[in-house]
């Protein structure tokens, strides 16, 4: 139930979600349906051309849309707002990477296909290419359930967690998440060892990430510590669960 909870995102960034899982279904649905069509057609114009059309004219339409509106998410939960280490996040990159690299392939198969039934159409030999193909149609079906698995999954985000002892010696900053702010005790600290205790006060689960440094996912009503050292500066903290930065959890801290 706490993942469930982590993956609410705040108001006006669920109609391009519901665009971006239509369209990948949709992609999705269109290459198996062309896989099947041309491994089933055994050389029969009518199955080969139905696997064609299932790619240019179902699975092209719901690329882009998957694209523009993944797109859309990724602005509007403020991914660009936030410090680099966070925008490197694994199941980002392996997103990023299916959409636009599977894109590539998908446009090459489309010209293959093209060019295998315009060969067949006029007696000539397609078979090769529409096999190639088929070949990336699969490829790319299987791309699609790693990237469903990284998008839900979110590979590399930190577990729920609960409140530890802080370390003898160290500062502590008591930190407290709602939706969809934090309170912090102190706006400024000196730097060196500093231990963040995070409350979750809210109804959705958050994080806390400062210096690079991100804590454990704090479901409502449980708390957490994260331990850093930080070097004096200006630094940026925020909740890195998509699209609750980009509704106000996030702000800086002073360390002299």
């Amino acid at each position: 139930m706490p993942d469930v909870l982590a993956a609410i995102r705040p108001a006006g960034q669920d109609f391009p979600l519901l665009l971006h899982i239509v369209g990948a279904t949709v992609v999705f649905g269109a290459l198996f349906a062309s896989a099947s069509s041309f491994a089933l057609a055994r050389g029969e114009i009518r199955l080969l051309r139905l696997g064609y059309f299932s790619l240019l004219l179902v699975g092209l339409p719901g690329l882009i849309l998957m694209r523009l509106s993944g797109e859309w998410i990724y602005r509007e939960q403020g991914w660009d707002d936030l410090p680099n280490q966070l925008k490197d996040a694994a199941w980002l990159r392996i997103g990023f990477i299916v959409a636009d690299g599977g894109g590539i392939l998908f446009v090459l198969a489309l010209l293959l296909g093209g060019v295998g039934i315009w060969r067949l159409r006029n007696g000539k030999s397609g078979a090769g290419l529409l096999k190639a193909t088929m070949v990336i149609a699969i490829v790319l079906a299987l791309a699609y359930v790693l990237a469903v698995w990284a998008m839900t999954g979110k590979p590399g985000k930190p577990s729920l967690g609960s409140a530890g002892t802080p370390p003898a010696g160290s500062a502590t900053v008591n930190v407290t998440a709602s939706e969809f702010n934090f309170k912090l005790s102190k706006a400024s600290i000196t730097y060196g060892k500093v231990v963040f205790v995070v409350a979750n006060n809210g109804k959705l689960a958050h994080d806390f990430s400062i210096g690079g440094n991100t804590s454990s996912l704090v479901s409502p009503g449980k708390s957490t510590t994260l331990t850093v050292t930080l070097d004096a500066g200006k630094l940026v903290y925020v909740c890195t669960v998509p699209g609750h930065a980009a509704a106000g959890m996030k702000g800086t801290l002073t360390v002299t």
